[in-house]
């Protein structure tokens, strides 16, 4: 079918910084909503995204009224994944979490066209969300692993579930797949650039002392994957790069290189990221890779146009309030007061709406 413009808005739901929201703009889709609780990412969402409506705050507090009015076609989920990862299996913390229930509770309330739903490989370890998802009414469910380094030189595997209200088979996303800005390491560096901060325990691991692993020192004509920056919130000294402007000749990667290397826009306007030097680079390894969103995109433009019509989605069947005998009782004995009798009036208009 023909989907006008105005109608391809998505919404994005624990957005984080907005790697998938800008993926989803790449593919002419109009990112309309957003969900975060964390104010650095919610003001790296404003800022990039001017359009954008964030909701800012625990989606346990959110309801229907703070969505922008009109239907939203397509939703992308990406629930947090501290507690499905293999790390937190090593920390006893391997427990999965709620919020996915959070996602699942806006999915009923507005059936969506479409949903791209993406999590950690660790995700499919967890039976009950994961049957969730492949069995839920209505729903229809492609499960695909994508891989980072199949887009960008950023290794970073990660499940998604599509879920679609009609039949409809996708072929390889890898055929919408971006031209990469190069295939070596130095594409993505920023070797002109003002050095990092290069914190003193970087050299406490690269002489062996107190670390148990030794840093992992990368050329910038290194040509394969790059490691994900997992901990680089609170430790950049695993993961160097060489640089002969550095005293020991490596120092850790910049916020803007592992921008690159995730795939976000670093020309004419390069995607700006707000917060502690800490939070950019947490928001920035949390991030869907916008070219893995971009693709996904692209795969939801040609579900559009294969299905002869979008599917109905299911309504409430109405709401009414039935009054015990001793509500009714004392309504009708507060009749008396012109507020009171106001409030009963409505009662009973909405009532009369609901027959």
């Amino acid at each position: 079918m023909y989907l006008p413009e105005h109608e391809k808005r998505s919404a994005h739901i624990f957005a984080g910084c907005g790697g998938d929201v800008c993926g989803m703009q790449w593919a002419k889709w109009h990112p309309s909503f957003a969900v975060e609780i964390n104010p650095y990412r919610c003001q790296t969402l404003r800022r990039n995204h001017p359009g954008l409506v964030v909701y800012e705050g625990p989606i346990q507090k959110m309801v229907l009224e703070d969505y922008p009015p009109g239907r939203i076609l397509v939703f992308f989920i990406t629930f947090p994944c501290d507690h499905y990862t293999v790390a937190a299996n090593v920390h006893k913390k391997w427990t999965g979490d709620s919020l996915y229930l959070e996602a699942l509770r806006e999915i009923v309330l507005q059936f969506p066209e479409l949903i791209l739903l993406e999590n950690v490989l660790g995700l499919k370890q967890f039976k009950r969300v994961m049957q969730t998802f492949r069995a839920l009414p209505h729903y229809y469910t492609t499960e695909v692993v994508l891989y980072g380094e199949d887009f960008t030189l950023q290794r970073k595997a990660r499940v998604f579930l599509i879920l679609h209200r009609q039949p409809y088979t996708f072929f390889s996303f890898e055929q919408y797949r971006l031209p990469r800005p190069g295939n070596q390491l130095k594409d993505y560096l920023e070797m002109d650039a003002p050095l990092p901060e290069i914190p003193p325990y970087i050299y406490t691991r690269l002489d062996g002392g107190k670390y148990r692993d030794r840093p992992k020192v990368y050329s910038p004509e290194h040509a394969g994957p790059v490691n994900l920056f997992t901990n680089y919130k609170r430790d950049r000294s695993l993961f160097l790069i060489q640089d002969a402007r550095c005293p020991r000749g490596v120092r850790p990667f910049s916020v803007r290189e592992v921008a690159n290397l995730h795939g976000f826009p670093s020309h004419p306007a390069p995607y700006q990221f707000y917060g502690p030097l800490n939070e950019r680079y947490d928001m920035l390894i949390d991030s869907v890779l916008p070219p893995v969103a971009y693709v996904l995109g692209q795969a939801a433009n040609d579900y559009f146009a294969a299905i002869p019509s979008l599917a109905d989605p299911p309504r409430s069947l109405g709401y009414r309030e039935l009054l015990s005998n001793r509500h009714a009782r004392e309504l009708d004995a507060s009749v008396a007061s012109p507020f009171a009798e106001a409030n009963h009036a409505d009662l009973q208009l909405e009532q009369q709406a609901f027959l």
